[in-house]
């Protein structure tokens, strides 16, 4: 398919590919294609329209193309789509590639023995956040990266979000707290706001006072680098209405089901790698 960007309009990121363009990939390339060649790849020929259009950038369904043509690829597929691809992009040769997966569960290994001479891996989680510039990103970097690669990957990911860099063996617990974590704070956010509006509070009342107290809360516990406990005794009283909250949570066991939240994405990130 046609862009408005060439190949020697490459910027100082090189040329970057997304093999598997959806809502994620979209959210990086969205905070780089500006300083990159990119060459983004999907099924749908309507999305890379819209891609093309809103970013000028390469798109195709050749997911071959896209590693011929640029020196860093992120695999964004979905996980049960990886076998496929592989079998696709047998007999490229990945030795001068980059290669950084997103998806959930894969382990590096996964790549460096799928891929012909792939030796250099990035396994990034990222969240939901890049879709508003506040995204939270962890990566790890294979044995075979280059001191470049991790900066270029820093680079990339850090584009729109906040990207740390960690060992391989964090990346399941991080992908229950941050990767799923905009989700399980969604959960418990809407079931607050349904609790007021079924007592009486009006709906718009309710959302724009939730969210308010969200994000004083949030101000307040990054700029004083306040501990939580510190922070709820601030609010809490004896025999206050907050402590009647506090207490009938932990009679309810609301931190035991957290946990069971946290514990069953881990695993299931585990089993997704296996």
């Amino acid at each position: 398919m046609t862009a408005r960007t060439g190949e020697d309009e490459r910027g100082h990121l090189g040329a970057v590919g997304f093999i598997g363009a959806g809502n994620m990939a979209a959210a990086i390339l969205a905070n780089i294609y500006d300083r990159s060649y990119v060459v983004a790849s999907r099924r749908s020929i309507n999305a890379l329209r819209a891609l093309e259009d809103a970013y000028g950038i390469k798109t195709t369904t050749d997911n071959g193309e896209v590693v011929r043509r640029t020196d860093t690829v992120f695999i964004c597929v979905k996980p049960q789509s990886l076998d496929e691809l592989f079998e696709e992009l047998a007999g490229i040769d990945f030795s001068q590639k980059l290669v950084i997966s997103i998806l959930a569960g894969k382990p590096i290994s996964t790549f460096t023995s799928h891929l012909d001479n792939c030796t250099r891996v990035v396994r990034a989680m990222p969240n939901l956040g890049l879709l508003v510039g506040k995204g939270a990103t962890a990566y790890a970097l294979s044995d075979g990266c280059l001191p470049a690669d991790g900066k270029l990957a820093h680079t990339l990911l850090n584009a729109g979000a906040v990207a740390m860099r960690v060992e391989e063996r964090d990346i399941d617990t991080i992908t229950a707290l941050s990767g799923c974590g905009p989700a399980f704070l969604s959960y418990f956010l809407g079931a607050m706001q349904a609790a007021a509006i079924e007592r009486g509070l009006d709906p718009a009342v309710a959302k724009a006072l939730l969210f308010q107290t969200v994000a004083g809360t949030y101000e307040y516990l990054s700029r004083n680098d306040a501990a939580y406990d510190a922070f709820i005794a601030k609010v809490a009283s004896k025999g206050g209405a907050t402590q009647a909250g506090l207490d009938a949570g932990k009679e309810a066991g609301i931190c035991g089901s957290i946990e069971k939240m946290m514990d069953a994405a881990i695993r299931r990130s585990r089993e997704l790698g296996s």
